[in-house]
């Protein structure tokens, strides 16, 4: 049975929802081509390196997502207005 799926909105680096989660989709905004990275917690491992053109864009991911042990940190963001939603499970 799956759990509930939340949003979090991230425009700059930093910590993104609760702890332990699983990332199960991205959603990814900017009015010029841009690019971000997710980490496993704040210096931790790379989870996801994406980039991404002007415009919404979604990135859906497989299966039981990726798992954050030590929560979801976004650690570069770039792009013109740039915006993540990010839903985790």
């Amino acid at each position: 049975m799956a759990g509930p799926v939340k949003a979090y909105s991230a425009t700059a680096t930093g910590a993104v929802g609760p702890g332990r989660s699983r990332i199960k989709q991205i959603v990814m905004y900017a009015t010029a081509a841009g690019a971000f990275t997710l980490t496993d917690g704040n210096g931790g491992a790379t989870l996801l390196t994406q980039k991404f053109p002007a415009g919404q864009n979604a990135l859906n991911i497989p299966g039981d997502g990726i798992i954050a042990e030590s929560g979801v940190y976004v650690s570069a963001i770039s792009g013109t207005g740039a915006e993540l939603t990010i839903f985790l499970a």
